[in-house]
């Protein structure tokens, strides 16, 4: 009669850590191919939000452009004496309410983090440009040459800050985090 070790017909324990193990690698695999695809998903929507960013921070900056071109353009017809002078009041109130629109369309912006920075540069760079146009105005009407080297001061400002907000918009695309300011 044996009193030995009865023998399992199937195998039971190895087969049930067997299939243990299996079970958990086939979790743990999921949840790599799942962290993956998370990971992706987040990147391609970071992605896309500096991409939508960019567009938005170019279309502003070409607004602002256009407009400082057709600023340039009337007041350098005034001085010429080209247009008349009597005009320069409602022309100007214009576009010192266009400019400050734009100025408003960087605190509509949403910027990722690392462009924060170029941001408020840019937003800078728009008003001290406001305040050059202003300027500007001044000296047409008044024939002051002093308000000529504000304009002249403001300028070289605005032209400052528009570099260093490029920089720091480069940086940022770059993941380097900017030029600093």
């Amino acid at each position: 009669m044996g009193g030995g070790r009865r023998k399992r017909a199937w195998g039971g324990g190895r087969r049930k850590r067997a299939r243990g193990r299996a079970a958990l690698v086939a979790a743990v695999a999921a949840a790599v191919a799942a962290s993956v695809v998370g990971y992706n998903y987040y990147a391609d929507h970071v992605r896309a939000k500096g991409a939508a960013f960019s567009a938005e921070i170019e279309s502003i900056q070409d607004d602002l452009a256009a407009m400082q071109e057709e600023f340039e353009a009337y007041t350098g017809g005034i001085a010429a004496g080209e247009i008349d002078a009597g005009e320069i009041e409602g022309q100007s109130e214009a576009h010192f309410a266009a400019l400050e629109s734009l100025i408003g369309r960087y605190d509509a912006l949403d910027p990722p983090a690392p462009f924060a920075a170029s941001v408020d540069l840019f937003r800078l760079s728009a008003e001290a440009q406001l305040e050059r146009d202003r300027e500007v105005v001044l000296w047409l009407q008044t024939g002051d040459a002093e308000h000529d080297e504000r304009a002249d001061r403001l300028h070289q400002d605005a032209f400052a800050y528009e570099l260093s907000a490029l920089a720091e918009f480069k940086g940022a695309q770059s993941g380097g985090g900017g030029g600093g300011q």
